[in-house]
């Protein structure tokens, strides 16, 4: 029998990780291959994975709720056949990340290192009287750490080999190293059994009797993902922020009149299919709104096709599906796609698929109350739309204060490749789609 050993492949544009959300199978189980394997969860969507072999589950490398990066090995099998076949598991997943491989190479020299270090360091122990230097922990196999832990490791000059993990099949954590540098050697190795522990409770650890008492509650992995994304985003981009009100008292009345004829259809028409293609014809009449930022080669890549994303709340996060080819659809068409994909991100069904080559996106607080925002643009798109809520109130026209329907848009911009004056006239020629929905139907 050979072993077999499957890493995470690319699930999804622009994903270097994924949390296992469930995991099918257990030590021990025989399965066939595309029998359901586990369920890896990021960002941008739920995704089951197929057994890639057929075989004998032999050890799970990666529990639930922990995160594995592109190209890490989640589990291992026993298969028929002789000699351990992770390196055809590599190249038979050729989508997984190269930057990721490289790493995980660096990695396993660096623990060669350490051991080779190790071994000098424990020969040096054993002939020393003076016992004040604290005893390595024997290991016969290399240390188990994300390569992010290896890293904090050294910035602390902590050598991973005396430090105890407490992770899922001995893996050292960052907690692990925090606990090593303060308490030492052994006083760590308790802290880390009381990390264990709290684990395998519910997720939250009890709060204190103390009358400040708090109660901590671990981030779920599509929350984890979402932090990452946006401080990524907010730490790389230059935003700016344009906001306009916009009268809508022809878009209301034109919605109350084909709200009808869409139900028969068993469509939702919401003012939201208006605005997605509104701004999928801006984006075709201002490019630099379809394109996204290249600054390795320093270049402004401009995509040929236009999808507009929605930003969809669900109890499990934030999802961003998208509307494929926006601008060659009519309203009707687009109301039903926003439907589809608002209940497949409820009922967590969407794919990566869905949510994949966005263009830009919208997102909405308008229908929770909100006004004007300061939305952050997702990465790698360079701007994005902020609906606020639509409200009657007092406006001039032809010198006469009447009483309008108004609605609050605010546009960010990636400030590197779009200038101000660009935005302005983007989100003025958006205002003039909306006001006028018989003007946005011409130029469909």
């Amino acid at each position: 029998m050979g072993v077999y050993q499957f890493k995470l492949p690319d699930i999804g544009e622009g994903i270097s990780e994924g949390t296992v959300a469930q995991w099918y199978v257990k030590p021990g189980d025989e399965l066939k291959e595309d029998d359901d394997l586990l369920e890896i969860e990021n960002d941008k969507s739920v995704e089951e994975i197929p057994s890639p072999v057929s075989g004998k589950v032999k050890n799970i490398l990666v529990e639930e709720g922990e995160t594995a990066e592109v190209g890490q090995a989640l589990v291992e099998f026993e298969v028929a056949g002789e000699g351990n076949q992770t390196e055809d598991n590599a190249v038979q997943q050729e989508t997984a990340v190269k930057e990721t491989e490289n790493s995980q190479e660096t990695t396993k020299s660096e623990e060669t290192k350490e051991q080779e270090e190790t071994k000098e360091v424990s020969s040096k122990q054993s002939t020393s009287s003076s016992g004040s230097i604290p005893a390595v922990p024997e290991r016969t196999l290399p240390v188990l750490a994300m390569p992010a832990v290896r890293v904090y490791a050294r910035e602390q000059d902590v050598d991973l080999m005396q430090v105890k993990g407490s992770g899922s099949h001995g893996h050292v954590t960052k907690a692990d190293v925090d606990a090593f540098i303060k308490n030492g050697p052994q006083e760590a190795a308790q802290k880390e059994e009381a990390v264990s522990k709290e684990k395998e409770q519910s997720g939250k650890a009890a709060p204190s009797s103390s009358q400040w008492s708090e109660t901590r509650e671990k981030m779920s992995g599509v929350r984890k993902a979402t932090a990452k994304a946006m401080a990524n985003s907010n730490a790389n981009i230059p935003s700016v922020t344009v906001f306009d009100d916009v009268i809508v008292d022809k878009l209301w009345d034109h919605r109350k009149k084909y709200k009808e004829v869409a139900a028969q259809r068993e469509i939702k028409l919401t003012f939201l299919a208006y605005v997605v293609k509104a701004l999928a014809c801006v984006m075709r009449e201002f490019p630099i709104f379809n394109s996204k930022v290249d600054m390795e080669n320093q270049g402004i890549v401009y995509r040929d096709y236009i999808n507009v994303g929605v930003a969809t709340d669900t109890d499990r996060g934030l999802f961003v599906p998208n509307v494929k080819n926006a601008d060659q659809k009519s309203i009707f068409v687009i109301a039903r796609q926003i439907s589809e994909n608002t209940k497949k991100a409820k009922d967590a069904k969407l794919s990566s698929e869905d949510m994949k080559y966005t263009g830009m996106s919208i997102t909405n607080i308008g229908s929770i109350g909100g006004g004007f925002f300061t939305p952050i643009v997702n990465l790698p798109e360079v701007a994005i739309l902020g609906l606020g809520r639509i409200t009657k109130e007092a406006v001039v026209e032809e010198d006469q204060v009447k009483v309008a329907r108004v609605l609050k848009l605010s546009l960010s911009f990636d400030h590197r490749v779009i200038d101000g004056a660009t935005a302005q006239k983007a989100l003025n020629r958006l205002s003039e789609l909306l006001s006028d929905p018989e003007l946005l139907l011409m130029e469909g």
